[in-house]
């Protein structure tokens, strides 16, 4: 199977400057490579529109002619672009590719320019181009860009090794049965996942809120555990992030609303800070104060979005060990967004990411997950009889069946409805 390990890494602020420059050398050439992609694509839709087919000669754009194209004239007019590895050319291209399948299936909208401060900062790496030690790991080409800045000529050799490699905060979780050291404390054995074999994939390094991090895909082979065999449903929600229909609960954390004070203190501060407009370019300069103050909102919303994070991954971890067949809901997340009223409360809740999580980590225990469609009626139905009620608002907490006279909390109700769902599509598959 396929996973990854996200490590924080620590490096100089020499080592920042080339791990800034590689990002905004992708940033640039995914930018080149979609506006070449939307001219080819207009001279392309022209031709086909006004010559005879007998004497076309244009094709539609794709990334690979693209990559081709920029590479012809990479050396004469973006010459600074080989002060960072090739693999942020390929990795670039990659991402224009994916951006362009993922529009025209349907599965996002047009891809759209990359900008810097608002994007995403990230690079990728070959797994041929890095090498992994315990607390260390060496960038291709970081080396050689520092020994260019401080232009040291002696003791080329040795400086080489010392400067391209960055330091890692932890080891990775994944090891090789019998190669790795037994770790002297518990938290650190706890972390660790000891596998068959471990195969690197690659490698992304990112920046979030002025911290640098590491995403080192692996492929790894190893025994799963006895799947349970607990067929439950879960139910998520805002005022109770999710129910199980054996009576565990997630309280809703509201990580957001606890730290919107804060958040709009830093945010207020963030306004006043110096900003003027250039008149040459008409681009809007930032002073020194307004970037500090930038990266504390960041980290802000970053240590929210941690809290959230961190709670849910423990309890779909603790789901997936305990449930071998989990029914859940399809829900219509960007319907709920719409709500103005709810719309906060929805985002701070989290319900989707809780939902991939659990998909992600059931698939890895060996389970299955049934997602009933979101017109299944798991709120209005009673889980006693199956009596299906017009209507359920959201101010009616409780169920009350009024041919049973079942009466049940409305989350458990239909958390077992789900669990009721999982078992039929269940016995339908082994039929």
């Amino acid at each position: 199977m396929k996973n990854a390990h996200k490590i924080r890494i620590n490096p100089t602020p020499e080592q920042v400057e080339y791990l800034k420059r590689a990002c905004g050398t992708r940033r640039f050439i995914y930018n080149w490579g979609r506006e070449q992609w939307e001219k080819q694509y207009q001279a392309y839709k022209v031709e086909q529109e006004t010559v005879p087919e007998a004497e076309r000669t244009l094709t539609s754009p794709n990334a690979m002619s693209l990559k081709k194209q920029f590479n012809k004239i990479r050396e004469q007019e973006y010459p600074w672009t080989y002060d960072v590895t090739k693999c942020v050319v390929e990795g670039a291209f990659d991402d224009l590719k994916k951006a362009y399948d993922n529009f025209f299936a349907g599965r996002a909208e047009y891809p759209r320019y990359k900008k810097k401060g608002k994007s995403h900062e990230s690079f990728y790496l070959s797994n041929d181009k890095f090498t992994l030690g315990s607390h260390w790991m060496s960038i291709p080409g970081l080396g050689r860009f520092l020994l260019d800045q401080r232009k040291i000529e002696k003791g080329r050799g040795k400086l080489l090794r010392k400067l391209g490699t960055v330091n890692l905060a932890e080891k990775l979780r994944f090891v090789e049965e019998g190669k790795a050291p037994q770790p002297t404390k518990k938290r650190n054995q706890r972390k660790q996942v000891i596998c068959e074999s471990v195969k690197m994939l690659r490698a992304t390094v990112s920046c979030e809120a002025g911290h640098w991090y590491v995403s080192i895909q692996v492929e790894i082979k190893k025994q799963r555990p006895p799947t349970p065999t607990a067929v439950v449903g879960v139910d998520v929600g805002i005022k109770q992030a999710a129910v199980v229909s054996d009576g565990r609960r997630l309280e809703n954390q509201k990580p957001l609303e606890h730290h919107l004070g804060k958040l709009g203190k830093l945010q207020r501060t963030l306004a006043r800070k110096q900003k003027t407009k250039d008149p040459e370019t008409g681009r809007t300069v930032f002073g020194k104060n307004y970037e500090k103050q930038r990266v504390k909102v960041a980290r802000e919303h970053q240590k929210i979005a941690n809290i959230r994070r961190d709670v849910q991954h423990k309890f779909t971890t603790e789901l997936a060990r305990t449930a071998g067949v989990i029914g859940i809901e399809d829900l219509h997340l960007l319907g709920m967004m719409a709500n103005h009223k709810l719309a906060r409360a929805v985002a701070d809740a989290a319900m989707g990411q809780l939902l991939q999580f659990l998909k992600t980590k059931v698939a890895t225990a060996g389970g299955d997950v049934f997602i009933a469609s979101r017109w299944f009626p798991s709120t209005k139905r009673c889980s006693c009889c199956g009596q299906v009620k017009k209507r359920m608002p959201l101010k009616h907490r409780t169920y009350q069946c009024l041919v049973c006279k079942l009466i049940l909390d409305r989350d458990v109700n239909a958390a077992l409805n789900l669990a009721w769902f999982a078992t039929d599509m269940l016995r339908q598959l082994h039929a």
